[in-house]
């Protein structure tokens, strides 16, 4: 996974899209509440339990387990979001005046002091399907096809975090075949082998005002313009003379938007192994390795409503007469190739399944997730040729700073034998968030510490025929945001927020700015239903 900007120059594109996406944020972040209902209803506690395909997911070594001939586990789950958040409008700010370390004030901006509106999705649906069957007494194969993870979210075109996100929209789907080899009574192991595919849907609006001081100046600069610098110096003396940051080419109101879109799949796999004490104790260690997705899409700007001022129809005769818009699409903003990595961090597990009694069933998990991998994420845009054979054009990679840090989830639950037919379950799960600090966490990402409550029951409707239900309740922390975008057009500012003057600064494409605010009253309510035959 997982932010833009376009006038004049425009050289701005501060993608911090694959933010959500930026690694699975398997701890939070992209990582849905539950695979399937069964594993739900315990809130994720029973991957030792091995009772059904779906267990290839959490332990692969659990195929092994299971028993009789061919099983099948179909599930959906919906999920219902809640979700608000306050902007600090004072304190949230655009693109800083060149020279100055505070951003633009967005309080009288009328693209950008809007109310976010409601930004989850009411309703989310997932789902997946699993497969086992015995080879023979030794070896069980499986086949999982299921949604590891995915994000929704739509702000507001005009709310005060638009230079940030306006909106991000990410699926993901795994196709894991897994293998289950039971060597006696006690130890089993197994393996899979994980092909994702991914799909990512981004959008950011453009501060056009606060962009095109540097966008110009960086025309200039770099003598980009269709027209050679000194003839445009000469056209119009003040842009040489008094300064780019003093004159505007751009007609009040002007908008505009990014929005990339990518496609892309990666490679992966998982192991387990299960010791099992006696018939009742049994202990299982899972891993399901990093995958590195390779995203490819397109970069495409949205210049339509970004018009040229009376200041700029003095330039327009030596362009050919071109309107700004077909300036930027020409020179300086055409639409491109985008490209970047997606990382799902590795994770490992530990689990515990312990019969009790004949009534009682008690188990545990724990994950950890090294989402430290994600470090920052980073989307490039191919340069492309100008049409007049003149060279190239060359936009600076989006991308933003995460410096999350290894996270994990730890889940206890249980099951309760009613009777023959009757199984209840019940769980909690805590799941640390991997974003270190308000300063990292960025609106396209509102993630924070999770707290997961649930129950669930299976019910046997024939001998070869089981129904799993289970309804979740997930609580996010309430967490603030005071995160900055250090690319500031063209290049990342200095470490004490400064502009970098140098001309040597790490070339990139953003709005630069702060969003400031909070998250609160958070929750995802989640339905999930499973059924599992024996054939």
């Amino acid at each position: 996974m997982v932010s833009y900007q376009p006038v004049f120059a425009l050289r701005a594109l501060s993608l911090s899209m694959l933010c959500l996406a930026a690694g699975h944020t398997f701890a939070g972040g992209l990582d849905l509440p539950t695979v399937t209902a069964a594993h739900q209803g315990t809130s994720n506690a029973n991957g030792a339990e091995a009772n059904d395909p779906s267990v290839l997911y959490y332990n692969p070594a659990g195929l092994a387990r299971l028993k009789g001939g061919l099983q099948v586990s179909q599930g959906f789950s919906l999920l219902i979001l809640n979700g608000k958040v306050e902007a600090d409008k004072a304190g949230s700010t655009g693109t800083p005046k060149m020279g100055d370390t505070e951003g633009r004030s967005l309080e009288n901006d009328r693209n950008a002091n809007g109310e976010p509106g409601t930004f989850w999705p009411r309703l989310l649906g997932a789902g997946g399907a699993f497969i086992s069957l015995p080879v023979d007494d030794i070896v069980t194969v499986g086949l999982g096809v299921f949604a590891p993870g995915g994000g929704n979210l739509n702000y507001k075109s005009n709310w005060t975090g638009a230079y940030q996100i306006d909106s991000i929209a990410i699926e993901l789907i795994n196709i894991n075949p897994s293998i289950g080899i039971r060597f006696d009574e006690q130890h089993s192991l197994g393996l899979g082998v994980s092909v994702i595919g991914g799909h990512i849907r981004q959008r950011t609006q453009i501060d056009v005002v606060g962009v095109e001081p540097y966008l110009l100046k960086s025309a200039l600069d770099n003598d980009t313009l269709p027209v050679p610098t000194s003839q445009v110096c000469t056209l119009l003396p003040p842009l040489c003379t008094i300064g780019t940051s003093n004159i505007s080419l751009v007609k009040a109101g002007s908008t505009g938007s990014a929005k990339v879109e990518m496609y892309g799949y990666g490679l992966g796999f998982n192991l387990g192994y299960m010791f099992a004490v006696n018939d009742k104790t049994r202990f299982g260690l899972a891993y399901r390795s990093e995958s590195t997705m390779k995203m490819r899409g397109k970069l495409e700007w949205d210049l339509s409503n970004v018009e040229g001022n009376s200041t700029y129809s003095l330039l327009q005769p030596a362009l050919g007469g071109a309107t700004l818009e077909e300036l930027l699409r020409s020179s300086l903003r055409p639409d491109t190739t985008a490209k970047g990595d997606l990382i799902l961090p590795a994770r490992t597990s530990a689990n515990f399944f312990h019969k009790l009694n004949d009534k009682i069933d008690l188990m545990a998990d724990f994950t950890f997730i090294e989402t430290s991998a994600v470090d920052k994420i980073r989307v490039e845009f191919l340069d492309v040729k100008k049409k007049d054979g003149s060279g190239t054009i060359k936009q600076g990679a989006g991308g933003i700073d995460t410096k999350w840090k290894d996270s994990f989830k730890v889940s206890v639950g249980g099951n309760y034998h009613y009777d023959d037919k009757l199984t209840l379950k019940s769980g909690f799960q805590y799941d640390k968030t991997p974003v270190p600090s308000a300063e990292y966490r960025h609106p396209g990402a509102p993630d924070s510490d999770r707290y997961m409550f649930s129950v669930g029951a299976n019910y046997k409707l024939k001998k070869n025929l089981t129904l799993d239900a289970a309804y979740s309740v997930t609580f996010l922390a309430d967490s603030e945001s005071n995160y900055r975008d250090r690319c500031r057009v063209t290049s990342r500012e200095n470490e004490d927020g400064t502009e970098d003057t140098s001309g040597n600064a790490e070339p990139c494409t953003g709005n630069g700015g702060t969003f400031k605010g909070r998250f609160y009253d958070t929750s995802i309510q989640t339905l999930g239903i499973q059924m599992n035959q024996k054939f």
